[in-house]
Formats: C-alpha cells, structure tokens, sequence
C-alpha cells in the first residue's frame, strides 16, 4: 500500500468524531455546535473526511460508520432506545429553540417597523432574549450529551 492510499484509508480522530455526527444525523452546523468549532471547520473536517473515504453522501458515511464500529444499532437495524432518545432530545431541543429565535427576531422586526429603538430598553425583547438564550442552552446541553454519548463508544 503507498503512503496515499494509507493516508487516505484512516480517518483522524476529530473526523471519527465528526463522522459519528454526521452518522447520527447532525447537520454540518449542529456538528460545530456541538464540538464547539466554527462552521467552516466543522465543514473541513467534513470534507477531508469524505475526500479520505471517498464517500460523497451522508447514507456511505453512515453505512462507512455502522461497518467499522463507530456507531451501533440495534439488531432490527435501528438505534438504539437510549441513542433514540437522545435523537429525539436534540430534534425536540433543536425545534424549541428554532422557535425562541425565530419569536425574537420576529419581535425585533415589528418595533423596529414601528420605529422603536433600542430594543434592550424592553422588558419584551429581555423576555424573547432570555427565552432564546435558555432555549440554545437546553439544545447546547442536548448536543453535549448527545456528542458524549456517541464519542464514548470509540473503538
């Protein structure tokens, strides 16, 4: 085997990482999150780790990630209950705050329409802000546990 083709045959450790997440079903931007790297390292990772693999579609790297142990199933194929229970936490989390985000800036948009200013000077936006930042706190914590969960089982 030459030097090529080794490198390209192993995957670093944060690509193994990575690769659980993309596996799990996390999107370029809730892999960042949840690492706590910017987007577009999180995209190189990404990248460099479907350029090594030569797999260019989420469903290889999954079927790549369940063959070499990184991720499990259970035996009919599906994750596992607590693994889909934390699924379910980082989607249910994920919607939570999508929605506070989206009720704040929604918020933002109307005073400023009407040609309020400041918007911190309200005890509305700090209540839409506040609503906001605890919900991406609850979806942080979410991530953390579930990128915990994952990172766990490496091999």
């Amino acid at each position: 085997m030459s030097p090529a083709n080794h490198y390209l045959s192993n995957p670093t450790r944060r690509e193994i990482e990575v690769l659980k997440l993309i596996a799990a079903g996390l999107s370029t931007k809730q892999i960042a999150a949840s690492l706590g790297i910017s987007f577009k390292t999180a995209s190189c990772h990404r990248s460099h780790l479907m350029e090594k693999l030569g797999i260019h579609e989420v469903a290889g790297l999954t079927r790549y990630a369940i063959r070499n142990g990184y991720i499990g199933v259970a035996d009919n194929g599906s994750p596992s209950g607590s693994q889909e229970e934390l699924f379910d936490r980082v989607r249910q989390t994920y919607a939570e705050y999508k929605r506070a985000l989206e009720a704040y800036s929604a918020f933002l948009k109307e005073r400023e329409s009407i040609g309020l200013g400041h918007p911190d000077s309200s005890t509305g936006a700090r209540r839409f802000r506040d609503g906001e930042k605890a919900a991406h706190e609850k979806y942080h914590a979410a991530l953390l546990e579930f990128k915990k969960f994952l990172l766990n089982d490496q091999p």
